[in-house]
């Protein structure tokens, strides 16, 4: 009998036998198969088989299901093979021991310089990086929302992994907000090395204008681009290049992650974006994580 599985998140190493009648799956004890990611919605999808096939179909869920790394449409059957990741919320399920003898070894040894297959789901989102280190720095995220850190541990760690992974950038900020007024609550920044050149943690206009907009901005360098009423204001703030994404959680915006350069160009690329917006998303469900214990109110 095939079963699913839940290769990574809170729920991961679980495996639910897949029967003739229907399973559904989401945070509610009212489904066949409960999950605890707090990213899945209560009911977030149907699992079923039809003439020895299976299907799912997603039940309006608030952050989609996604398939082959690409939302499926809600209310919609969708035909799912076996090995085919399928990403719900922070969650990765999989049917059938396919996912145990392919999607397991490409999880704990991926190299995205290889050839990799176009049924791997989220990963195809970041498959023109060719760097193993993507698919880590977004794991590593991921994982905080089984560790109940606080929302300051949170934001440290998230901050450590992008000068890891951003080794060219100077400075980096985390800024939480009220989602109902936009009021600043928190904010968490670091400088690769301290500079009497560096003013400040993060550029107020481009926060601003990424909260205000609900948008990504990015400019890889500033010298090239073509607004010039963004291009007077970096120089006028000395920033090189600049990159800043929204978290948003469901459809609260949480705050933004900021990271530029000060001292040359780092020259951010699209597929940069792609990630960051991906990281900021993760990094929302992180912090709600970490607010249900407590320790901030930002409701």
């Amino acid at each position: 009998m095939p079963k699913i599985h839940i290769l990574t998140g809170p729920d991961k190493a679980q495996a639910f036998d897949l029967k003739d009648e229907p399973l559904f799956i989401g945070r509610s004890p009212h489904n066949d198969i409960q999950m605890s990611d707090i990213t899945v919605s209560r009911r977030h999808l149907k699992i079923f088989r039809k003439r020895n096939k299976y299907f799912i179909k997603d039940l309006k869920s608030e952050n989609g299901t996604f398939v082959g790394g690409r939302e499926i449409p809600p209310g919609i059957d969708y035909e799912i093979k076996e090995g085919v990741p399928i990403v719900v919320g922070m969650s990765l399920l999989c049917v059938g021991e396919g996912c145990l003898e392919y999607v397991m070894p490409f999880l704990t040894s991926i190299d995205l310089s290889k050839d990799i297959r176009e049924d791997s789901g989220i990963f195809m989102q970041h498959k023109s990086m060719t760097t193993e280190k993507i698919i880590e720095l977004v794991y590593k995220v991921t994982e905080l929302l089984a560790l109940n850190l606080d929302v300051d541990q949170v934001l440290e760690k998230v901050l450590a992994y992008i000068f890891d992974f951003l080794r060219n950038i100077d400075r980096a900020a985390i800024i939480l907000i009220d989602p109902k007024t936009g009021e600043f609550k928190k904010v968490a920044s670091r400088l690769r090395e301290p500079s009497e050149g560096i003013l400040g943690a993060y550029n107020r206009d481009v926060v601003d204008r990424v909260i205000r907009e609900a948008k990504a901005f990015m400019v890889s360098d500033a010298h090239a681009h073509g607004d010039q009423d963004v291009v007077g204001t970096l120089k006028l703030a000395k920033i090189e290049s600049v990159m800043c994404i929204p978290m948003i959680s469901g459809s609260k915006i949480r705050g933004v992650i900021y990271v530029d350069s000060v001292k040359e160009p780092y020259g951010f690329r699209k597929e940069d974006l792609s990630l960051f917006s991906d990281l900021g998303r993760r990094t929302a469900y992180a912090i709600d994580n970490a607010l249900l214990c407590g320790d901030l109110e930002i409701e």
